[in-house]
């Protein structure tokens, strides 16, 4: 093992460990590196879905109800982000056929849904919003399938691009429809769960301070330290581009905030700045199911319900 590590930090400078890290023993320095992940990790093992909510309790109960019905889901955390008022009672919810448990966390920080938590025990987590309804059993059990393949990397749903912007001379958060991505929001998406610890431990406080203070880029500052390190793209799962919640009343949304794009092409900035460089990379491409637009009986599909653009 310690042959391949130097023969990874020749490959990939960027991984290279300081002199402590590699007379530390394994349980201080922390998990292994997940560039040493066998390329389709054991399906039996399933993911834990890691909900971070604040007050809606409509919409989380009823992403509840849906995430239970994916096959390979084995537990359910639910983040309550909210000091100021309790969770339901137990007896309020839902009555389901796989684990749940609520953490309730000490400061509303987006940087909760990536601690590393000790109920995670398998190596996939699904991080996903709690109005994030609308995706069907079969794209989460797709989106897993293909984190399997690629467990390294974020693996999800909603997808965007930065840009450069000559005017400006800055970096650009793009939002709109396009064939290039470069980052896959956490919203709804499946990571190694080494990257919550890479994100708690090893990341640059700098960025986790800049995060849990504006209360905003998350998504975007885990998306870079990926890239960091792997120097690979994330991957978009499924042809579906819409994400807004189409029974939620909140209009305190983040994303509904004026300032919300602006502060996210500020955030690409600084990430930048403060990891030397950007390495987040373009890429065009979307993964769909084999049979996906296929003239063929829904019988012989193994994924039938997709939603579209």
């Amino acid at each position: 093992m310690t042959t391949l590590e130097i023969i990874n930090e020749k490959v990939f400078p960027l991984s290279v460990k300081t002199y402590e890290e590699w007379n530390l023993p394994e349980h201080l320095y922390g998990p292994t590196n997940p560039l040493f992940l066998p390329v389709t990790a054991p399906k039996a093992a399933g993911f834990t879905a890691v909900i971070l909510t604040y007050d809606r309790v409509d919409s989380l109960f009823t992403l509840i109800r849906k995430l239970v019905k994916t096959p390979s889901l084995t537990k359910i955390l639910v983040i309550w982000n909210n000091q100021k008022k309790p969770p339901p009672p137990s007896s309020e919810w839902p009555v389901i056929n796989k684990p749940l448990k609520v953490i309730r966390t000490k400061e509303n920080k987006l940087s909760n849904r990536f601690y590393p938590y000790a109920e995670i025990e398998t190596e996939c987590q699904l991080t996903i919003d709690d109005d994030i309804i609308m995706l069907t059993p079969d794209e989460l059990e797709f989106g897993f399938d293909v984190w399997r393949e690629f467990p390294d990397r974020i693996v999800g749903f909603p997808s965007r691009l930065h840009i450069w912007d000559n005017v400006t001379e800055s970096w650009k958060y793009h939002s709109e429809w396009t064939n290039q991505i470069s980052m896959v929001l956490t919203g709804a998406a499946f990571h190694h769960k080494i990257w919550s610890w890479y994100y708690t431990y090893k990341m640059p406080a700098e960025i986790r301070d800049y995060v849990d203070e504006n209360f905003n880029c998350e998504d975007i500052a885990m998306n870079f330290l990926v890239a960091n390190i792997t120097n690979k793209a994330p991957i978009k799962v499924a042809p579906r581009k819409k994400f807004k919640c189409p029974e939620c009343t909140n209009t305190e949304m983040l994303s509904l905030d004026a300032g919300h794009m602006s502060q996210r092409s500020v955030c690409i900035g600084r990430f930048a700045q403060v990891f030397g460089r950007v390495a987040l990379r373009t890429v065009e491409f979307r993964a769909d199911p084999l049979q996906y637009k296929e003239d063929a009986p829904a019988r012989t599909m193994l994924y039938r319900d997709l939603g579209a653009l």
